[in-house]
């Protein structure tokens, strides 16, 4: 088997009508905030090019983005390797998160149409991870889009903005707390966000604010103590 043939490890080839360098960013990009590469992986960009299927030039164009956005940093004579948070920073983004998308609930709740408030009823079941390590990357996948539909009800495009950039920091790391014997987490999480389809569809901005905010530091509470427990 040639090197052209060999499965890729984290990305997959990018169409030749693609513009290259965002695309490469954004492959580069999923594969980090989904951990399939994990904080702290250096990232080859050979290898990289080559699963790709673009340019090395291309590729060191994507990894001075992903450097930009904080997802990546850069080591002389070492390469790139993904981000790797202190539990400090680690519990600075959730807090951050936090006051902010409380902030997004408290808009949404006063802004948000009744179809998106379907959306949010229907994704709340699927929120829920299943005993199958599978389900619960899916379950992560409708959270996010849980919460993005109300952040993005709020109308504010700065808000919606510095929440991308800290969901991406820290979406990997939550990721890596979730496993088969914690679906309680996720049954949780349920109650939560359940309470919080209320408050929305109640308008009550201050209800709504306060669900989400005790929501994220039950979380942080959570994946702190399990990543000091890993260390």
């Amino acid at each position: 088997m040639n090197k052209s043939q060999i499965e890729p490890r984290y990305v997959k080839p990018i169409p030749k009508t693609s513009s290259l360098a965002t695309i490469a960013y954004d492959s580069i990009r999923k594969a980090i905030i989904t951990g399939r590469i994990r904080p702290g992986e250096r990232m080859g960009q050979v290898e990289l090019a080559r699963e790709l299927g673009v340019s090395e030039r291309t590729v060191r164009e994507a990894f001075a983005r992903l450097v930009a956005k904080g997802l990546a940093t850069h080591e002389p004579f070492k390469g790139v390797k993904v981000a790797a948070l202190s539990l400090d920073d680690l519990h600075e983004v959730y807090v951050m998160r936090a006051l902010l998308e409380g902030r997004a609930m408290e808009l949404a709740a006063s802004r948000i149409s009744p179809e998106d408030m379907q959306k949010m009823r229907e994704l709340l079941p699927l929120t829920v991870a299943g005993n199958i390590p599978e389900s619960v990357k899916h379950a992560q996948a409708a959270n996010r889009d849980f919460h993005w539909i109300a952040i993005r009800a709020s109308g504010s495009r700065i808000l919606a903005t510095i929440l991308e950039q800290l969901w991406e920091l820290m979406f990997a790391y939550d990721l890596l707390y979730q496993n088969t014997e914690e679906v309680d987490i996720s049954k949780n999480d349920y109650t939560q966000h359940r309470e919080l389809i209320a408050a929305l569809e109640a308008g009550d901005e201050q209800k709504a604010a306060q669900i989400n905010t005790e929501h994220i530091t039950k979380t942080i509470q959570i994946l702190i103590a399990h990543l000091k427990e890993k260390t």
